[in-house]
This record gives structure tokens, C-alpha cells and sequence, in this order.
């Protein structure tokens, strides 16, 4: 078995674990509509499941923007630590406050030091808002 081998890679408006290892995600996504630019998104996770080998691993998520410029100015680098009776490791983890300042195909990364393992896209549009009575 690869030391990490990334499974699932997802964006959503909400995701748990639960108390026997579950990962619930709600409201799984690849787009976000802007008003206008630059823009903020309040709040959104990353789910993440790796096949793992047993023993402690560090993996950093990151946002890359279209032009290539990491978009999260504090990038969650997390330390799991894998059972040995298990082969998979479940990630969420919890973004507030993503900056977004260029429209167009976005990417999620998972990283073990330099090395990419695996990457989603999502786009960010901008998209212009109707006035009332403007049909």
C-alpha cells in the first residue's frame, strides 16, 4: 500500500465526522456565484479520504486560484495519526473567511510536503444580480 493515497476530495456547505468514524457531507459543491470581486465565502468545508498507512502524517490543504497564486493566506496544515488496524484516514476540515479574488477554475489541494496528492476544481462566476422590477 502507498504510504498516502488520496480517495475523495470534495467541497461542501457543512461536514461532521461522527462517533463511529463517519463523514457526513451536506450540500457537496463546485461553484460559487459572486456578486462581485474581490469577494469573501463565509464559510465552507473540505472533506478529504486518504488511504493511509499506519503511523503520523502531515498534509496541508490549500485553494489555488486560476492565475496559480495560493488564495488561503494561513493554509490548514493538519497532523493525523493512523491506527494500525486501519488502511483509511478521514479529513474535515472547517474554512471560514476563503478570499476569492479572480473568477474562474479554482483548485482544492492536498499535500504531503511537496509532494500533491490529489486536487478537485471549483469555479467561482460572477454573476450579476437582477433588479426588481427588471425583467
Amino acid at each position: 500500500m502507498a504510504d498516502l493515497q488520496l480517495h475523495t476530495l470534495l467541497l461542501c456547505d457543512y461536514a461532521l465526522t461522527a462517533q463511529d468514524g463517519k463523514i457526513s457531507a451536506v450540500g457537496i459543491f463546485s461553484q460559487i456565484n459572486v456578486a462581485r470581486m474581490p469577494a469573501t465565502h463565509g464559510r465552507c468545508f473540505i472533506v478529504a479520504i486518504l488511504e493511509a498507512s499506519p503511523g503520523p502524517h502531515e498534509l496541508t490543504l490549500q485553494v489555488m486560484s486560476p492565475s496559480g497564486k495560493a488564495t488561503l493566506q494561513q493554509a490548514p496544515r493538519l497532523r493525523i495519526e493512523v491506527p494500525a488496524n486501519a488502511t483509511t484516514a478521514n479529513i474535515v476540515a472547517d474554512l471560514k473567511g476563503m478570499r476569492l479574488e479572480e473568477i474562474g477554475r479554482h483548485r482544492i489541494e492536498v499535500r504531503a510536503g511537496d509532494a500533491l496528492l490529489g486536487s478537485a476544481p471549483f469555479n467561482v462566476n460572477l454573476v450579476m444580480r437582477q433588479q426588481p422590477g427588471n425583467a
